[in-house]
């Protein structure tokens, strides 16, 4: 039961990753004015599910946590100025 719910988790965020990913070229330094934005970024890097998106209000970026297709859970900080994903 679990592996059919993680195949088609893991189907279903394929298909939706790759319609709605930004495409390279567009995400390098680009500035992120929203919390859909972020997500999509951290979408396109580390592919999965995107649980929740918080605005930081000490440095004005975007905190994304995902989960990713093994089932891992990472949360991930997007740079609002730059667009870029800091490194944990």
């Amino acid at each position: 039961m679990l592996r059919v719910l993680l195949l088609t988790l893991l189907m279903n965020v394929s298909a939706l990753s790759a319609a709605t990913a930004l495409p390279a070229d567009k995400q390098d330094n680009k500035k992120v004015t929203s919390s859909k934005q972020a997500a999509k970024i951290v979408q396109k890097q580390y592919g999965g599910k995107v649980l929740k998106v918080n605005k930081q209000k000490n440095n004005g970026g975007y905190k994304v946590k995902i989960v990713k297709p093994n089932g891992q859970v990472v949360s991930k900080k997007v740079d609002a100025k730059t667009g870029k994903i800091e490194k944990n």
